[in-house]
């Protein structure tokens, strides 16, 4: 029994003994490290201050009263930085004194601005070139249909703007519906106009009178955007591209005339055939005054004299172009003459 319990006794196995507290090495090591970092950053803290004057002294007699990397009083932290400091105080618009480059840098910007001036006058030259190109091929066009004069021209930011007196020619008084010399115009214009990459932005508009109470319209608005949506159908139905269409209908806020002017009534009452420019603003921007300096040589005479306005919320106008071109202005006039007001009645201005 004794022998077998013996043994039993000398197989028997125990449970490992834990031990929680190895954590406390891996610390220790990692204090350990971080001491001797510490020493050795303040070691290398430390300026031998005689050694240190030796080395400014070599440095000073070696370049002499050019500006030095040292230099100065002994302590490091009072140092002048040289016997000859580049001056970088403020000036008197509190920005710091530009260095020589700086000169360089703004004569290259200046002639890289030049550049992009006379790269966007170029662009806007084309451009009314182009434009009176077209303006040539539709009055050529109309003119073989003695339909010359229904039609006027002029260059703004906008683009080519062939403008369609909405007399009794183009639409019975208060209506929408095309006359048929007016469907015979527009016929004649729409394959130019169709060739073209540019959208075509319709715009109705109408003078200041306001409708009678017995027409199909509300109001102006309702009559000037029904006109321009006649329009871009009757485009569309010629095989105009439809996405390069668009219709608008402005009713008085964009006259071409002021309501003291004679003309007003008559000249304001139109609707416009919008060739847009597809350039940048900068380039739009410049369109109206290269038109006015530019002739427009054998091409069809541009309407001048109008105040040609364009309304943002209702408040801001802005002129557009002239042409300069002498007795264009009379001609212009005498294409509204005998147009009959979309009103009951006389209105006063």
């Amino acid at each position: 029994m004794s022998a077998a319990h013996k043994r039993r006794h000398k197989h028997e196995e125990h449970e490992e003994h834990v031990n929680h507290e190895r954590w406390l090495v891996s610390y220790a090591d990692m204090l350990t490290v971080l001491m001797a970092l510490f020493i050795v950053l303040f070691a290398l803290s430390q300026i031998d201050q005689l050694k240190f004057a030796q080395f400014k002294d070599g440095l000073t007699k070696g370049t002499a009263n050019s500006n030095q990397a040292v230099s100065g009083s002994a302590g490091v932290l009072d140092a002048t930085n040289g016997d000859m400091p580049i001056d970088i105080s403020p000036n008197s618009t509190g920005q710091p004194l530009q260095q020589s480059i700086s000169s360089e840098v703004r004569t290259v910007l200046q002639k890289a601005q030049t550049a992009q001036q006379q790269q966007d006058l170029n662009a806007a030259q084309q451009e009314v070139s182009d434009y009176r190109e077209i303006a040539k091929q539709l009055n050529d066009a109309l003119t073989a249909k003695d339909d010359q004069d229904q039609v006027t021209y002029r260059i703004t930011s906008d683009g080519l703007v062939v403008g369609l007196v909405a007399d009794n020619v183009f639409f019975a008084n208060a209506s929408a519906d095309v006359e048929t010399k007016g469907r015979e115009v527009l016929d004649t214009i729409a394959p130019i106009l169709a060739q073209l990459p540019n959208d075509i932005a319709v715009q109705g508009h109408t003078n200041s009178l306001p409708l009678s109470g017995s027409t199909r319209y509300r109001d102006n608005w309702d009559l000037s955007a029904a006109r321009a949506m006649t329009v871009v159908q009757r485009f569309a139905a010629a095989g105009m591209a439809s996405n390069r269409l668009s219709g608008t209908g402005y009713a008085d806020s964009r006259p071409l005339y002021p309501d003291t002017d004679p003309r007003a009534v008559n000249g304001n009452r139109r609707v416009d055939l919008v060739v847009a420019s597809p350039s940048s603003d900068a380039v739009k921007a410049l369109l109206p005054k290269v038109a006015q300096q530019t002739p427009t040589g054998d091409g069809p005479a541009e309407l001048t004299g109008t105040s040609d306005t364009s309304t943002t919320d209702g408040a801001t106008t802005v002129p557009a172009s002239t042409t300069g071109q002498t007795g264009t202005v009379a001609a212009a006039a005498d294409i509204a003459t005998g147009i009959t007001p979309d009103l009951a009645s006389a209105v006063a201005h």
